[in-house]
């Protein structure tokens, strides 16, 4: 089955059993009916994720005429019913027959189609339990957040990402720094007394290297931070299979709005601070100072994949907090505000037994 039959099957996937409605469960791992336990599992193939070249695609972007986002009629091939729907709205449901739908016609409002997808592998029942834990921990957060744990503002959402590849030669530079100590009489409270004292020796170094990066992964969404889904980092992958809007059933999704040339920028910088990690290793030493790298960056690749992703959005005191669960690995990231009441009273606490302490060392002397 080619994508374009993959396409139009998957507008509606009716259960073949009995008609109902069939979505992706993370819970089996496989498209499944809620009503008479039909389950069928999906494709692992994954001969679609081509890399594409770079700069071809950032000199094609601007000769592509898009279509205007705004409503459009949906046909539900279900209950035959046509409604209005947001043209950039990937997960439909019918109101009529309640029917599951992907609008697949919302990834032809971008220039550059999804190549893989990874389907979600932690239900929410999984993700709730890790939602409650994390707002429950730490001391110095508001005592407030633990009520937060009763909310049902979770929810999985499939996020655009791009990946990027290349092929980098760096020449670099540098001073390396060695510790070495020293012996020296020092006055310490009248008394002269030995003490080892930290110089440093530097010397010159110069060399190349020359380094592949695999799958720089870059999120493609204005909506998320790129330094905020760090902390769920890394997708496992080797995992992505060949994109199938079947397994977005039931689930949200988004497509991208940060474009290919942009996202490299961002992919750009993580580079180039990896590359300043290595030649430091390369230059060795207990510390490095003046370092120069001039690095050029060619056979640049991309492709285009959906990763899952569970999210919570939260307001405390007028700003708003996220918390991200990766959908693939179940590793957990966030923010949370902190106390100033709590911070104080540790201070304030730590003090204390400051004083406590030197007030019973006085007292002892005494005696």
């Amino acid at each position: 089955m080619d994508q374009s039959e993959i396409i139009k099957k998957a507008y509606n996937y009716p259960c073949p059993g009995c008609g109902g409605k069939l979505a992706y469960s993370a819970e089996k791992k496989k498209i499944a009916c809620a009503y008479c336990g039909f389950a069928e599992d999906y494709s692992r193939a994954n001969d679609q994720l081509i890399e594409h070249p770079l700069e071809e695609a950032i000199e094609e972007a601007p000769k592509q005429v898009l279509e205007d986002i705004g409503k459009k009629v949906f046909d539900c091939n279900n209950c035959s019913s046509k409604f209005m729907v947001e043209s950039d709205k990937i997960k439909v449901k019918c109101g009529f027959c309640g029917s599951n739908n992907v609008n697949v016609e919302a990834f032809e409002h971008r220039y550059i189609k999804p190549a893989g997808i990874i389907p979600f592998q932690i239900p929410k029942e999984i993700a709730q339990q890790r939602w409650r834990k994390w707002i429950n921990q730490g001391f110095f957060h508001p005592s407030k957040l633990k009520r937060m744990a009763v909310m049902d503002d979770l929810h999985g959402i499939y996020i655009p990402f791009w990946t990027y590849d290349a092929q980098t030669d760096s020449k670099w530079s540098g001073q390396r720094g060695t510790h070495y100590y020293e012996t020296k009489m020092v006055r310490v409270n009248g008394q002269m007394q030995s003490q080892q004292v930290q110089n440093t020796r530097w010397e010159h170094r110069s060399g190349r290297l020359k380094h592949f990066f695999d799958d720089i992964l870059v999120v493609a969404s204005h909506g998320l931070d790129q330094n905020d889904l760090n902390r769920i980092f890394p997708y496992k992958l080797d995992q992505v299979v060949n994109f199938d809007p079947k397994l977005m059933l039931g689930w949200e999704g988004e497509i991208y709005s940060v474009e290919v040339d942009d996202g490299y920028q961002i992919a750009d910088k993580i580079m180039d601070r990896r590359l300043r990690d290595l030649c430091e290793i390369q230059i060795g030493g207990d510390e490095q100072r003046g370092v120069v790298i001039q690095t050029e960056k060619y056979l640049k690749t991309f492709k285009h994949i959906i990763l899952p992703l569970w999210i919570s959005s939260y307001q405390y005191q007028n700003k708003i907090y996220h918390f991200t669960i990766n959908g693939q690995t179940g590793r957990v990231g966030g923010k949370k505000p902190y106390s100033p009441y709590k911070i104080a009273f540790a201070i304030l606490l730590f003090v204390l037994i400051i004083l406590g302490v030197i007030f019973l060392a006085e007292y002892l002397k005494t005696r």
